[in-house]
């Protein structure tokens, strides 16, 4: 009986020590993987991290000795001016003179094929935004490598030129509370020094070259009839009916059957009904000379000679005419010329 007893406990012993041996293995490769998917998530953030970041500290002094350029001599300089000859140097002089709170900034390069647009949309900022931050911008066409400082969050940078500035006058020059400039920076007192760089969150650009303010002064005649994301661009294409190369007259905004169209100005309606391959349409008049088209339509709610007022509610998204799917074709004209809508629309 006691041999019986002492091999029972032989055996018992020897089944925990393999039990106990399976579960270190198990936990010793669940500690491994655990680890693996850390240092992979770390890699993985520390990768969008330096996607993201600009110029280094500790590299400053290479691009200053690499352009000869004295810091001292930067910093007496103009961020405007600075930024018109070399971006890097833009950057730099930014992170001494910039005063924004929790405002973020960093130098992009603008990859092939992408435009204003699509760089302010992946980074949930807007084109006021980006020339706001970019006082050498002269026009909306971007080019690739082209160098953009990028913020964190919707609005402009301003410089301090003169020491007469204060934050009331800049309240009153982009409309923007004093209470809101003084949360959003950090400032001794309200106390404005020159060369200071304030973040105005949500405002628009004041001083820009006279080529953006005749975009700027376009943009200001049309609002976009509705919200929604551009299929066709204004221009040459191949027709998506016809397979055949032909000029695009406006721009296709994709929109759900029976969703609102609004009038992108105020105006007269000049033509309301069947449009041919642009099946029900809608044409008004405008000032100066200008005509906007609405076509597809599936409900249309004016009439010929009806005066309408900007955004007033004039008919509804349809897939009427020769189109492929619901979706509003939205043109522009003055003076009987065609005119890319996208000029006006951003």
């Amino acid at each position: 009986m006691k041999e019986f007893l002492s091999k029972a406990a032989e055996r018992i012993s020897g089944e925990v020590k393999i039990l106990s041996f399976k579960r270190i293995l198990l936990l010793s490769g669940f500690i491994t993987f655990s680890a693996a998917i850390i240092f992979a998530s770390i890699f993985i953030s520390t990768g969008e991290t330096s996607a993201y970041s600009s110029i280094k500290p500790q590299s400053f002094n290479d691009i200053l000795r690499d352009k000869k350029q004295n810091l001292g001599a930067l910093y007496k300089d103009s961020f405007s001016e600075i930024a018109k000859r070399d971006k890097d140097l833009a950057f730099i002089y930014m992170r001494e003179k910039f005063r924004g709170k929790n405002v973020s900034y960093f130098i992009y390069k603008v990859k092939p094929k992408e435009n204003f647009w699509t760089v302010a949309k992946k980074y949930g900022i807007n084109i006021d935004t980006i020339i706001g931050a970019n006082p050498e911008l002269d026009g909306l066409s971007a080019y690739t490598n082209q160098q953009l400082i990028i913020l964190s969050k919707k609005g402009v940078v301003h410089e301090i030129n003169d020491t007469k500035e204060n934050v009331q006058m800049l309240s009153d020059l982009y409309r923007v509370s004093k209470d809101t400039i003084l949360q959003a920076n950090n400032l001794n007192f309200g106390v404005l020094k020159q060369g200071d760089l304030l973040f105005i969150p949500d405002a628009k650009p004041v001083f820009i070259s006279d080529n953006l303010k005749k975009l700027y002064a376009k943009r200001s005649i049309f609002r976009s009839p509705l919200a929604g994301k551009y299929t066709s661009l204004f221009g040459m294409r191949v027709h998506p009916v016809t397979g055949e190369l032909s000029m695009h007259q406006g721009v296709d905004i994709r929109a759900d059957m029976g969703s609102w169209v609004g009038a992108s100005a105020d105006g007269k309606v000049i033509f309301a009904g069947w449009g041919g391959n642009l099946g029900y349409c809608i044409k008004i008049a405008h000032k100066d000379g200008y005509i906007t088209v609405y076509g597809h339509l599936s409900k249309i709610l004016v009439h010929e000679g009806q005066n309408v007022f900007a955004g007033k509610l004039i008919a509804k998204t349809g897939n009427s005419g020769r189109t492929t799917g619901p979706h509003l074709h939205f043109a522009i004209y003055k003076d009987g010329k065609l005119l890319d809508p996208l000029k006006f629309l951003w």
